[in-house]
């Protein structure tokens, strides 16, 4: 394989970091993932916006942010991938610091890694839809940043593979906010609701997507907190994220939502998600 390390094209076995790398010993960096549709790459330039705010928050100068979608294209052509959908991952750390020290200087001289991967099929999960588990957040407050810091969501994750579920899903006193890596979307009544944007959440792009469909297809749309404690009065759920596209969920802890099936609502949506991307591409 062949990825993008610090200015180059080198082979996965040369990009090395140095052991004083800020990402290695604090998780002081950000990354951003996205992917394409028969070739180009999705909402780039939102996730670049994504990206460059996650530096900036991070106090993190790099210069050239518009460099990755040359670069992506790149690697998928020189590894092949194309014309396969791939997904793209992007990370930026501040960089070496010798010696240890928890405050940071103006560093110049980041890492940056950039590598592409052919994507999985997920038409199954799509289909049928996908059990969750529910789980407390204790994540930091600043969930608005993409941080590579992503310990409690690794950790929730693998609890919910673990009981054979396909994703974790935070709350915080009552109120869902996301899930390890995905945000959270439910249907009552045929009015869609999502948690607002803010510090505990992360701006997805799907999430934007989703808002704007709605809002284009005059279905009513409600940035709102739906509450642990009200979650057997909703009708239908889904989750949503760059890969996860739209998938529906059928099951959330124990309890089987509905009859099992993926909600109306959510394959209607699904569906214009579809003609959302034909269109765009």
């Amino acid at each position: 394989m062949i990825v993008y390390f610090n200015g180059k094209y080198v082979s996965l076995e040369e990009a090395k970091i140095s052991p004083y790398d800020r990402g290695f010993h604090y998780a002081d960096g950000v990354y951003e993932a996205l992917r394409s549709y028969n070739g180009k790459l999705f909402r780039v330039d939102s996730h670049m916006r994504r990206l460059k705010y996650s530096l900036t928050e991070l106090n993190i100068k790099l210069d050239d942010i518009n460099q990755f979608e040359s670069v992506s294209l790149q690697l998928a052509e020189i590894n092949k991938i194309l014309p396969h959908d791939f997904s793209v991952y992007i990370q930026v750390t501040r960089g070496v610091q010798f010696p240890r020290k928890h405050n940071y200087e103006n560093n110049p001289t980041h890492t940056v890694f950039v590598s592409v991967s052919k994507l999985k099929d997920n038409s199954e999960h799509l289909e049928k839809g996908v059990k969750i588990i529910l789980e407390e957040d204790i994540r930091w407050t600043r969930c608005d940043i993409k941080s590579i810091s992503l310990l409690p969501s690794v950790m929730a994750k693998t609890k919910a593979v673990n009981l054979d579920a396909y994703e974790a899903v935070f709350h915080r006193d009552d109120l869902i906010t996301e899930g390890s890596h995905t945000n959270f979307f439910a249907v009552k009544k045929g009015v869609v609701y999502t948690a607002p944007l803010s510090n505990f959440i992360l701006e997805g792009i799907t999430r934007e997507v989703i808002i704007e469909l709605c809002i284009k297809n005059k279905i009513r749309i409600e940035e709102e907190y739906i509450k642990v404690s009200d979650i057997k009065n909703y009708d239908e759920f889904f989750i949503t994220g760059t890969t996860t596209e739209i998938t529906p969920v059928i099951q959330i802890d124990d309890w089987v939502v509905g009859n099992g099936s993926p909600g109306k609502l959510t394959r209607v949506l699904q569906k214009y998600f579809q003609e959302h991307i034909t269109s765009f591409n």
